[in-house]
């Protein structure tokens, strides 16, 4: 099952639907894989994924996710009647186990405080834990920046509550270069998507997309 995202966590959505259309979305899912190869998409990894189309006891649709470290496009094909549609969502995963690794960091910190303190003294022993516990949190966000212990450490830091905040405006600042990497991203695989789409109607001889039907719907990007 597909990790959830909210409303907020929605960066653009696109779709198209064809009357009277009928097609395989197993079939078109493997097609916009073979048309992302040629695109050469850095550091991106496809999968299926299930989501509800409906509440608990709902059935399941599986979608198509082509990831890109934290943002994630999920491209649906699916009957609709007699008709057919296609959609795409682009999104932020969100963070997982924030809280569980905020309270283990909270507990790191008395831990740290008493050693030092039986150690050295009462305000000694502050001071020094003081410091240690900021060079600790200093040298660990270099490490898991550097991409040492793994992406999952990152994305495991980013989750935490005013810790994950402040590693990303030290270690990870938004910047052009990101936010350009990420709409590259979405147009690169957006193209993928409609390259596929547009083959399946030309051989349809069904009328091909008008410039706004093959546009994104924008919700947010520059507030990541």
């Amino acid at each position: 099952m597909a990790r959830l995202v909210s409303d907020s966590s929605v960066i653009s959505h696109w779709h198209h639907s064809i009357e009277s259309f009928q097609t395989s979305p197993l079939q078109f899912y493997a097609a916009v894989e073979q048309a992302l190869r040629p695109r050469e998409i850095p550091d991106i990894s496809t999968s299926r994924v299930d989501w509800k189309e409906g509440g608990f006891l709902s059935a399941r649709r599986e979608y198509l996710r082509v990831q890109r470290g934290k943002l994630v496009f999920d491209v649906c094909a699916a009957p609709f009647g007699t008709g057919f549609f296609f959609s795409s969502w682009l999104t932020e995963l969100p963070p997982t186990y924030g809280l569980l690794y905020a309270m283990l960091i909270l507990l790191a910190g008395p831990v740290m405080l008493a050693i030092f303190v039986l150690e050295f003294g009462f305000l000694a022993g502050s001071f020094l834990a003081l410091i240690g516990f900021s060079l600790l949190i200093l040298v660990a966000g270099y490490v898991v920046r550097r991409g040492d212990l793994g992406v999952a450490a990152e994305d495991a830091i980013l989750a935490i509550p005013i810790f994950g905040t402040l590693y990303e405006r030290i270690f990870k600042p938004v910047t052009y270069y990101k936010m350009d990497t990420a709409m590259m991203f979405q147009s690169a695989v957006h193209a993928a998507v409609l390259e596929v789409v547009d083959q399946l109607i030309s051989a349809k001889g069904i009328r091909a997309m008008s410039e706004l039907e093959r546009k994104p719907i924008m919700r947010g990007l520059y507030g990541r």
